[in-house]
């Protein structure tokens, strides 16, 4: 068993995942994940795959996988050597061995083409000539008309010298706004207290609890979301969350329980956290995180 194998083996027993799980959201085999953490990388594909395969692992659990190679990085498998591909000597025949085509057959085509854009740009000029003196001696042979002048005299107006009747129209008188009241938004809830991957809020009611977790729609890998009532023996309040296929936002109504833990697999997927209609201020520095909601009497 490699280092590498027995860390990722770790992270996935800390998240509560099983194997069965991990071949769900990542479509590994588990025959290849167990193979990855006891470091049998000949019972896989290939390096290539192998080292694809624990990228994809690594994502899952929500590492930093570029750490996660530089750190265990004796323990990847070695990239394979491409193999060189010796040409025949049919493949390697040099073009300067080739006959040369001669300098007059090669420039023909060209001058053919030369010769044939002249010669249908001359009949186009010849063509457009031609209609415009048609055009030209069509003006002046027509007969110019007599300028005739027609003394009216003093016609009528059809004005009438009484100005028009414009109607005013009514004025709508503005309608009056009603006055609306904005309820003011309640702050998001600060951490009460934070150890290790443990993060505890205080959430002050008499009643019960009701908890929304939204999730990023773009999240990639999709978290792992768990959600347990640890007052009465850690029972799910709702299922996991371990792929976007998964119900999304996860949410808890009314839950009769002093002590609820959200466990988090990559607090980047999480978009926000409601309790109690009251946003938590979320710690994104924790990467993995066992965020307690404990009931606390209002004053």
């Amino acid at each position: 068993m490699t280092e590498l194998g027995t860390y990722l083996k770790e992270q996935r027993e800390a998240l509560g995942v099983s194997l069965e799980q991990i071949q769900t959201t990542t479509k590994i085999q588990k025959r290849y994940i167990v193979a990855i953490e006891e470091g049998n990388y000949d019972q896989l594909p290939g390096a290539f795959y192998a080292r694809a395969f624990i990228k994809t692992y690594a994502e899952a659990l929500g590492l930093d996988v570029d750490e996660v190679f530089t750190t265990y990085k004796r323990d990847l498998p070695e990239p394979e050597a491409q193999p060189v591909v010796e040409l025949s000597r049919r493949a390697t025949y040099s073009k300067s061995s080739a006959p040369k085509k001669s300098v007059a057959k090669r420039w023909i085509p060209n001058i053919i083409i030369i010769v044939l854009i002249f010669a249908i740009g001359t009949a186009l000029y010849y063509g457009l000539q031609t209609f415009l003196d048609g055009n030209e001696e069509a003006k002046t042979s027509a007969p110019k008309q007599n300028d005739v002048t027609i003394d009216q005299g003093d016609a009528p107006s059809k004005e009438t010298d009484a100005p028009a009747k414009t109607e005013e129209e009514p004025k709508e008188e503005p309608a009056k706004q009603e006055e609306t009241k904005e309820e003011p938004k309640k702050e998001a809830l600060a951490a009460k207290s934070t150890s290790g991957q443990d993060v505890t809020y205080e959430v002050a009611t008499k009643d019960t609890m009701s908890v929304s977790i939204q999730i990023k729609k773009d999240a990639s890998p999709s978290p792992f979301v768990g959600v347990r009532d640890t007052s009465l023996e850690g029972k799910a309040l709702a299922p996991d969350h371990i792929n976007a296929s998964d119900p999304n936002p996860i949410v808890v109504k009314d839950a009769k329980t002093d002590l609820i833990r959200i466990r988090i697999g990559s607090i980047k997927g999480i978009d926000k956290i409601v309790v109690n209609d009251q946003e938590l201020k979320l710690n994104r520095s924790l990467l993995v995180q066992n965020i307690y909601l404990k009931k606390v009497a209002t004053p």
